[in-house]
């Protein structure tokens, strides 16, 4: 019988890819652990308790506002009729989109994309990122990933490939250095990433620092995956810098944007990747066979939002909008001892280092959900142990900050500066 038993383990433990089998056993204990992805974790929690009767302000996922443009609404009800009875759409995504992306990229980055084999229109920015790695990777192909960052290693994994952790220094304020990337070069290095502006950290990469990756890449034949789907949300006057200003990579460099952040519309889950053809054929070759395309209707309403006053006006209000929140942010956590901050340059998101306090990430996320009724993101699902994220997007965020201030005051420090 005993027999038996390890003999059906084993069988069931052939039912799936070693690398998915992998991620599902880390799914298994990520209640505890906060890998690969804890914030859903939180989150769940925070929704149980709202749904019992307690007041919960949620600040782990990573939402700017729920409150999609007016713009976008009108055009998607405008349209909605018409597109939900006409045929499907290509699987590049529906013409006047792909096109009205082109015109995006040139007005802002000077960049000229063919709409017609140079855009991909895929549901959010991970579908987007998944697509490349399995367009592009080989078994056992090598990606740089500098982190902290957004879980970039799963959908390298899910693609067979092999994920090169390069470990950045918060003492250095996350400073991307070519010269420690390079020292991770194998002759199966095919990729790195740039996730500009930052998820968690909320650096705002500067052109030096990007040039180098650029050079890094062309003098080792690699590719560029930029995840930007924080772009142009900068702060204090910063400069946003995209990877497709230096005109030498663009011939080896993806884009990756998703809707969600800048346009509020993550309930519509749309993204797009701008890229060589014949990596955007790769990645439509993907596309065609998993999804078949994503809903017209939605796509209609997405022309939208890239009006290029509208986006211009809307942006100004964003940063405005974050702007005090993470002034807000800073000042009041700044005061707590033991606490350390990271003043973030961009995105909606604040950085915070626990480690004094003797917690794991993870649990101490779930102290602020209990003690203060407030859902953070653990570090460890980003790559950084000791830290939590905190989203400022929401409409309570200065009451959220002060909830979160007074629950760290009645810790005590347990590890010494």
């Amino acid at each position: 019988m005993q027999q038996q038993k390890v003999s059906d383990a084993t069988q069931k433990s052939k039912l799936l890819a070693r690398q998915v089998e992998e991620l599902a056993k880390q799914y298994e204990t990520m209640d505890r652990t906060g890998e690969p992805f804890g914030t859903i974790v939180i989150a769940g929690m925070g929704q149980s308790l709202a749904s019992k009767g307690r007041d919960i302000i949620f600040c782990a996922e990573s939402i700017i506002s729920m409150r999609v443009p007016d713009v976008v609404l009108d055009a998607t009800e405008k349209n909605l009729r018409e597109m939900a009875l006409h045929r499907e759409a290509p699987f590049l995504g529906i013409p006047e989109l792909r096109q009205a992306i082109a015109q995006r990229v040139k007005n802002l980055y000077g960049q000229s994309a063919n709409p017609e084999n140079e855009i991909i229109v895929t549901s959010g920015s991970m579908q987007a990122e998944y697509y490349l790695m399995a367009a592009t990777l080989n078994p056992g192909d090598e990606v740089i990933v500098p982190v902290p960052t957004f879980f970039f290693d799963i959908p390298v994994k899910l693609a067979r490939g092999k994920a090169i952790l390069a470990r950045l220094d918060p003492k250095k304020n996350f400073i991307h250095d070519s010269s420690d990337f390079e020292k991770l070069v194998t002759e199966k290095t095919k990729m790195i990433t740039v996730c500009n502006p930052n998820n968690p950290t909320g650096r705002v990469l500067g052109e030096e620092e990007l040039g180098g990756i650029a050079e890094l890449a062309i003098k080792r034949d690699l590719l560029i995956m930029h995840d930007q789907v924080y772009e142009g949300i900068a702060y204090d006057g910063r400069k946003y810098v995209p990877m497709a200003s230096f005109k030498e990579v663009r011939d080896r460099l993806i884009s990756i944007t998703s809707f969600s952040k800048v346009f509020n519309m993550m309930n519509y889950r749309l993204g797009y990747a701008v890229g060589p053809k014949e990596i955007i054929r790769g990645m439509e070759m993907v596309h065609s066979f998993s999804s078949m395309g994503i809903p017209s209707l939605l796509q209609k309403g997405a022309v939208a939002a890239l009006d290029p006053e509208f986006e211009r006006r809307h942006l100004a209000e964003t940063i405005a909008k974050l702007t005090k929140a993470r002034d807000y942010g800073v000042a009041r956590l700044s005061e707590i001892d033991g606490l350390r901050i990271h003043k973030p340059e961009g995105t909606n998101l604040l950085l915070a280092d626990v480690s004094a306090f003797g917690m794991s990430s993870m649990n101490f996320c779930k102290y602020l959900l209990n003690e203060a009724g407030v859902a953070c993101a653990p570090g460890i699902a980003y790559h950084i142990e000791g830290h939590v994220r905190i989203s400022l997007g929401g409409d309570r965020i200065e009451e959220a900050i002060e909830r979160i201030a007074r629950a760290i005051e009645k810790l005590p420090i347990k590890k010494k500066e």
